[in-house]
């Protein structure tokens, strides 16, 4: 029998697959429904309006970590209910005041920040920009709620509805001619969407969890989980700031060109396998916490998951790696032949990323998200050198793609280890 069944079935068993499919095929039908939007949508938009469009929702992406200085990430750990009702205030309660102090530099020096920026014409858009990362950061806390309470099914139907709302308003804005405002007030809107459905039956029940809390309760809470404002939000920055700065330095060594292949790539395949190992992720978390929390082994159950995953991405990504070029030219046109050169190269990268994911969930569990932000600091600095090193000696964009791929295939090798390691170290302290 494969070594990969009998986990599989075990998994199964404890519910496990069942919930990462909810997941899985919630993110899945959100990714897929913009791709079938798209040829409409670009027939509606100039390539202008999708560029102000996207600086906006770079710039969302970036500050929404820090939105709920990620103390909604921490909502699945304590033991006690009350307690992560406490995180979840916190998360909330951060979160709108991020918005109070945003709102009036960006209201009021909106054409200054966008000069700055470089982008003059996202100016009339910044002062939106605030209500953006708080819908954002209220759609993050109420997923991490979701999870914590075993509502899979909630937090897929909010991914779709997002990805729908947003879709179907920019189709309806396209049509009444509103350019680059209808881009991103659909965005806005979508995001409210996606708030309100996570968030419907607990604002239906009158929140009762969220009244009750003392200022000195939770200030202690603040401080016994302090690791993920000052830890984990940088660390989150990072990996979220990577994508940008990546294409930053293409556009810089290779030129427009080369940029909107690899653009192409990150949309249709690093965005929505990332995705989706999110939501495998987002299991393992809640079942890691709880098993920590009961004292029992975690090395088990990360192992288990690695091996579904590393099942799962078999056949796409081995697919990809031989047939990248043709695959790409025959769904996107020939103009597309180089992204899907660029996806064969990049694919055991993708594929490692995809596989390692629940390992670093395993950081914030165990207590150790300062060893974990340093080794993911020095991931994306090889991640960049290692692409700009071999570029500037070769000057062959594609030999730097295929050295990251190997490099970053590599890091996520001993990323993995090292998680185990831990965990080992771990155990043996509990015998």
């Amino acid at each position: 029998m494969h070594p990969v069944m009998p986990a599989l079935k075990r998994l199964a068993a404890g519910g496990f697959v069942r919930h990462v499919a909810t997941l899985a095929s919630g993110a899945a039908l959100a990714q897929a429904l913009p791709l079938l939007f798209a040829p409409l949508l670009t027939r509606l938009y100039s390539p202008a309006d999708f560029g102000v469009l996207a600086v906006f929702v770079a710039w969302l992406s970036n500050l929404a970590v820090i939105a709920t200085a990620r103390y909604d990430m921490a909502v699945v750990l304590p033991e006690q209910e009350a307690d992560a009702a406490g995180l979840m205030r916190l998360a909330l309660g951060i979160n709108t005041a991020l918005l109070l102090l945003t709102l009036p530099p960006f209201w009021l020096w909106h054409d200054a920040i966008a000069s700055h920026l470089g982008a003059p014409a996202l100016a009339p858009w910044l002062p939106w920009l605030p209500f953006g990362v708080w819908l954002a950061g209220g759609v993050a806390a109420w997923t991490a709620w979701n999870n914590r309470q075993r509502r899979y099914a909630a937090n897929a139907q909010g991914r779709v509805v997002q990805s729908l709302g947003v879709s179907a308003l920019q189709l309806l804005a396209g049509w009444s001619g509103l350019a680059a405002a209808g881009l991103i007030v659909s965005q806005l809107l979508g995001q409210l969407i996606a708030l309100l459905t996570l968030a419907r039956g607990d604002v239906l029940a009158g929140l009762p969890w969220l009244r009750g809390h003392r200022r000195a309760a939770l200030a202690l809470l603040a401080r016994r989980f302090r690791e993920f404002p000052l830890i984990n939000t940088p660390h989150a920055f990072v990996v979220a700031f990577q994508d940008s700065l990546m294409l930053a330095l293409l556009a810089g060594l290779s030129g427009a060109a080369i940029v909107g292949q690899y653009a192409l790539v990150l949309r249709v395949l690093k965005l929505p396998a990332a995705l989706v190992g999110q939501a495998v992720s987002q299991v393992v978390f809640r079942d890691l916490a709880e098993a920590a929390a009961g004292g029992r082994a975690l090395s088990g159950l990360l192992r288990r998951a690695v091996l579904v995953l590393a099942a799962l991405s078999l056949l796409p990504f081995g697919v990809l790696m031989l047939y990248g070029g043709p695959l790409f030219a025959l769904v996107f046109g020939p103009a597309w032949h180089g992204a899907g050169l660029i996806a064969a190269s990049l694919a055991p990268y993708f594929a490692a990323s995809f596989i390692v994911g629940p390992a670093f969930m395993v950081p914030m569990v165990i207590g150790r998200q300062r060893a974990s932000f340093v080794f993911v600091l020095l991931g994306v600095i090889v991640n960049l050198a290692a692409f700009a090193a071999v570029y500037l000696l070769q000057r062959d964009a594609m030999l730097a793609f295929r050295v990251m791929s190997v490099v970053m295939t590599v890091y996520f090798a001993a990323y993995l280890a090292w998680v185990f390691r831990l965990l080992r170290l771990r155990e043996h302290a509990h015998v």
